[in-house]
């Protein structure tokens, strides 16, 4: 029997990959809607972040989890299209203070994870800051830089990913 402690990080890994599967839906989405080249390419560099994190913490998922299914995305559309309707900067604001509470609830687990699933749990932990920095930079006028914070998580992410082997 498990623990509550047990469940309540297996539920947390599981709410930290729909949310991955989510903001990968997102941000994909918002990049479609975007005329700026510049920034549709940095939406679909945010995108590619969220698709290597949730790839990282698949195999941490229960065997008998119950994955999302496409209803479970209804209100991406909606939610996407009112993202896109703001301004860069605007949409930039409004992104900061949504990460702080993941940011804390991500911190928690990495808390509670089993020394094996560690490494995966910071890479979750550290993308989230990731996203954090790159919008802080933007908002301060440092576009040039302002995905290296992410860029470095994805690459750290492909290169410990179980199964890939580095040449």
């Amino acid at each position: 029997m498990m623990n509550t402690a047990s469940n309540e990080y297996r539920d947390g890994i599981l709410l930290a990959w729909q949310g991955e599967q989510w903001g990968k839906a997102f941000f994909e989405g918002v990049a479609q809607a975007t005329e700026d080249a510049g920034q549709r390419t940095k939406w679909e560099v945010l995108a590619e972040l969220e698709e290597v994190t949730g790839n990282r913490l698949r195999p941490l998922l229960d065997p008998d989890a119950e994955l999302p299914s496409a209803e479970d995305y209804r209100a991406l559309h909606a939610t996407v299209n009112a993202y896109a309707a703001l301004s860069w900067t605007e949409a930039l604001k409004q992104m900061i203070p949504i990460l702080d509470p993941a940011i804390e609830r991500f911190e928690q687990l990495l808390q509670m994870a089993p020394d094996e699933h560690r490494e995966t749990v910071q890479i979750l932990v550290d993308h989230e800051l990731a996203l954090k920095r790159f919008a802080e930079r933007e908002l301060a006028g440092d576009p040039r830089t302002s995905l290296d914070p992410v860029r470095a998580v994805i690459e750290r992410a492909r290169a410990t990913q179980p199964g890939n082997v580095r040449c």
